[in-house]
């Protein structure tokens, strides 16, 4: 087997910088509960509603819809496509491996918070196929991230982005 370049890093998180991954792992997850509910407000703003069954109605109706579960989706993958992004860039270094250790980040801290938090039974749960397709294709949204901060730090040689690694 041949020893790596001199500028790929041996280890598995090696040249990693943990803030960066923090950071763009908690914009995931903001951008993520902030989108979500936006949303939830625009596709059913009955949520509001004073009588709770309006409100449970609207809810399940919504969670029924094909349509919104895939918007969801699609939404909730971008944001950590832009998690990844600006993590990546905070690091400015290594941006394809920051970006996928976002997104692996932020998914551990997002189960870890919705295993804490027991869920209501009025509130319906996403169905199987976009549950499983979130999980497939989170590491790559994290990826096209950190490809897209390289992308764009190589644009721009000569300007600093964030902390260089540290």
């Amino acid at each position: 087997m041949n020893p790596p370049d001199a500028i790929e890093p041996e280890g598995l998180f090696d040249g990693l910088s943990v803030g960066a991954i923090f950071f763009g792992a908690l914009v995931d997850i903001g951008a993520t509960l902030v989108s979500g509910l936006v949303l939830l407000l625009v596709f059913a703003p009955e949520v509001m509603s004073a009588d709770p069954a309006e409100a449970d109605a609207a809810i399940q109706a919504l969670y029924a819809s094909t349509a919104f579960n895939a918007l969801e989706l699609a939404v909730g993958l971008a944001c950590t496509g832009l998690g990844a992004f600006v993590g990546a860039l905070r690091a400015g270094l290594l941006h394809v491996r920051h970006g996928g250790w976002i997104a692996v980040t932020s998914t551990a801290l997002f189960a870890f918070f919705a295993l804490a938090q027991p869920p209501e039974a009025s509130v319906p749960s996403a169905p199987f196929w976009r549950e499983a397709l979130g999980w497939i294709l989170i590491l790559p949204a994290g990826v096209v991230g950190g490809l897209l901060a390289r992308a764009v730090q190589t644009r721009s040689p000569g300007q600093t982005t964030g902390a260089g690694g540290v």
